[in-house]
């Protein structure tokens, strides 16, 4: 919330009604404004894209004649005071503490009130005192004196009860009441939304329709068959193809933008359901390339989950189908152009796995292919993309081993193909993100040649297009992903350049990737942008001598990094780089906030035995230049850890592992600096400048 408020409101409350407070605590925080009201100003400062913190005191306390400092911190902090109303909260006199204190901060303006049981006013009714729901701080303003006064108030209720405004409606009455805006009008741009996820649920729906469909034309089949009416039996063999091919191609296009993993799940299963089904029949050459195919799915949403050892699985199974099919007919371009895709999707788990060398002979393969493809049909628009990709994702990885001569000319031959493609289709969405992607990987090497100019001119067109793309109704959760790791890129630079703006560019990223984590929880890609971003973000927050600032994000990228490492230890890059930076980040974060030497000693503890096992990783990758950066920091902590407790040869031998680690992988030049690794190197060499051993407190990018 910036500098305003902590808390978006305070929920005061019986312990009799705790069932409606978790309810409604709940309802506040998870619901997402409507976009169109996102930075509307209100008058504890812009909405954001959800109301929260909400505080909500966890157990029934005592009265008592203060209250206590916990909950007054609370209703000091809040922006507005919910009270939800019954018989019991009237009777309560810590609700009405709590209601005399927020008005007494925050005046009587800022009270919402939800009914939940009783009724409101009946206390004015002789004999009906005990239904009253609403307590009598509520009823009354303050006083003088600061208690319950003598001019009656009007309390902004919605009602909870049967028959009253029900769930939906009641939570859009208290939004639209913190927010300052009418209720029609959020409850028209909420329908807005709400039918944009019945438009995804109806896709879902389709999806089940057409597997039904697919499933029993194949139990038709099989009785035509079985009566001997062949023709007929083939022609509905055709129908059900063409409904899968559907299924895989088109509709699989449109929901990928949506980011539902579950609903594109339904469409692989139901597929291979088909194709199990249609097994007992014999699958055809065409209906084997269609399962590699829902194969190829399975196995995505596999590795989008974190599941590596699943994915493989998936991506293996297709590869030994498709190689068997090219065996068949060699020359057939379909059959070269699914077993290139198998070749691509092995070769990836691979490089996710730290098996570099597979990765490329994998995607070597998946060049070879992709280049007779266009032999057999140059002027083919969809292979020419294909090659550019090919050729694109094996210069990558040999970027991220060293120089990749190849790498520049590679990735510019892609933007112009891409960008020709997309001329001639300017509708086209997929065609714009493999401009976006073209512009990606040109940026990464310029970076690598130290021509950051040309870099953010790349990142700065490819943000463009997501932007474009974002401002298309229905939202578009990859395009969003995308310009998260955008950010994190352009963030980089002005590191680099020694630049201003680095932290609003991460904070900006660390807001759109909580949006989308909460969308998808399941998503691992997400979680693991999440961790760079907040491991930047600290970083560069160290830089700028934000000590305290710089710890929270350091705290969140380590707790996502070591639950994606938990989840698979084959995970080179979980393993590698993500949970190292994160450990760094989170050491150093500790280790600039210590006030005293014992403290800073108790920061960098940890340091040594991360260095070991980053060390150990990166031997078995020795050409890695981002694992070869992050386990040179974790030796630098680590030296830093020796100095403290007076191990002055320890300290002086892994500061110069650290720089003999990033000697062999290029990046400990003196020149310009254009890469991280030569800000460790400077920060090494600099403690081991002859004189007194001391650690160093220059932590962050």
């Amino acid at each position: 919330m910036g500098g305003g408020p902590r808390y978006w409101a305070f929920l005061s409350y019986s312990h009799g009604d705790r069932a409606w407070a978790n309810w409604l605590h709940h309802a506040l925080e998870t619901y997402p404004l409507p976009a169109r009201l996102v930075g509307h100003p209100t008058a504890a400062g812009p909405a954001p894209r959800r109301l929260r913190p909400i505080f909500r005191d966890r157990a029934e306390l005592a009265a008592a004649p203060d209250l206590k400092s916990r909950v007054r911190a609370g209703l000091e902090g809040s922006a507005w005071l919910i009270v939800i109303c019954s018989p019991a909260a009237a009777r309560s006199p810590w609700v009405r503490d709590e209601i005399l204190a927020f008005k007494a901060q925050h005046g009587e303006e800022r009270v919402l009130a939800v009914i939940v049981a009783g009724e409101p006013f009946a206390s004015a009714t002789p004999g009906r005192e005990a239904e009253e729901c609403f307590p009598a701080a509520l009823r009354f303003r303050l006083g003088a004196d600061g208690g319950v006064g003598a001019e009656p108030a009007e309390p902004i209720a919605a009602d909870l009860r049967a028959g009253g405004d029900g769930r939906r409606l009641a939570r859009l009455k208290l939004v639209a009441g913190m927010l300052g805006v009418g209720l029609d009008e959020l409850a028209r741009r909420d329908a807005q939304r709400r039918q944009r996820q019945l438009m995804v649920l109806t896709a879902a729906s389709l999806v089940g329709a057409l597997v039904m469909g697919a499933l029993a034309a194949s139990a038709l089949i099989a009785r035509d068959e079985a009566r001997g009416q062949r023709a007929l039996a083939e022609d509905r063999r055709a129908q059900a193809e063409g409904l899968v091919d559907f299924m895989l191609g088109d509709l699989v296009g449109k929901l990928d933008a949506t980011g539902r993993l579950d609903v594109l799940d339904a469409v692989g299963r139901r597929a291979m359901a088909y194709y199990k089904a249609a097994a007992l029949l014999g699958l055809n050459a065409d209906e084997m390339g269609r399962r590699a195919r829902a194969l190829h799915l399975l196995g995505d949403l596999r590795d989008r989950r974190g599941d590596l050892r699943g994915a493989l699985s998936e991506f293996e199974q297709a590869y030994g189908a498709t190689a068997e099919l090219l065996a068949r007919r060699p020359d057939d371009a379909r059959r070269i152009f699914d077993h290139s895709q198998s070749a691509y999707w092995v070769g990836w788990i691979a490089y996710q796995r730290g098996q570099t060398q597979t990765a490329l002979a994998r995607f070597a393969e998946y060049k070879r292919l992709t280049d007779r493809l266009i032999r057999i049909e140059p002027t083919n628009d969809a292979w020419r993309a294909e090659a550019a990709w090919a050729d694109s994702n094996l210069q990558a990885v040999l970027l991220e081993e060293g120089p990749a001569p190849g790498a520049l000319a590679a990735f510019a031959r892609s933007l112009r193909i891409s960008q020709d493609l997309a001329a001639k289709a300017p509708g086209d969405r997929d065609k714009q993100m493999d401009v976006a992607h073209s512009h990606m990987y040109l940026a990464l090497a310029h970076t690598a040649r130290g021509d950051l100019a040309a870099a953010m001119s790349d990142l700065s067109a490819e943000r463009a297009i997501y932007a474009a793309l974002l401002r298309r109704p229905g939202g578009d959760k990859a395009a969003l992903a995308a310009l998260e790791v955008n950010q994190v890129a352009v963030a980089n630079l002005l590191m680099l350049q020694g630049q201003g703006g680095a932290a609003a560019e991460l904070n900006a990223a660390a807001d759109e990737i909580d949006r989308l984590m909460a969308a998808e929880p399941g998503n691992a890609i997400y979680r693991e942008q999440a961790a760079t971003a907040f491991a930047t973000l600290s970083q560069v927050l160290l830089k700028q001598g934000a000590r305290d600032a710089a710890t929270p994000p350091a705290a969140r990228a380590l707790d996502l990094a070591e639950a994606l490492a938990r989840q698979d230890r084959a995970e080179a890059l979980w393993q590698g780089v993500l949970l190292g930076t994160a450990r760094d980040s989170a050491i150093e974060a500790a280790a600039a906030r210590a006030a005293t030497p014992a403290a800073r000693r108790q920061a960098l503890a940890p340091a040594p035995a991360e260095a070991r096992r980053l060390t150990d990783l990166a031997d078995r990758q020795p050409a890695n230049l981002a694992l070869a950066r992050t386990t040179a920091e974790a030796s630098l902590l680590a030296g830093d850890d020796d100095a403290l407790e007076g191990r002055d040869d320890e300290a002086r031998a892994a500061w110069a592992a650290a720089l003999e680690r990033l000697r062999r992988v290029g990046l400990s030049s003196a020149n310009p600096v254009h890469d991280r690794g030569q800000f460790i190197a400077a920060r090494a060499r600099q403690r081991l400048r002859p004189g007194r051993v001391s650690a160093g407190r220059d932590y962050g990018w």
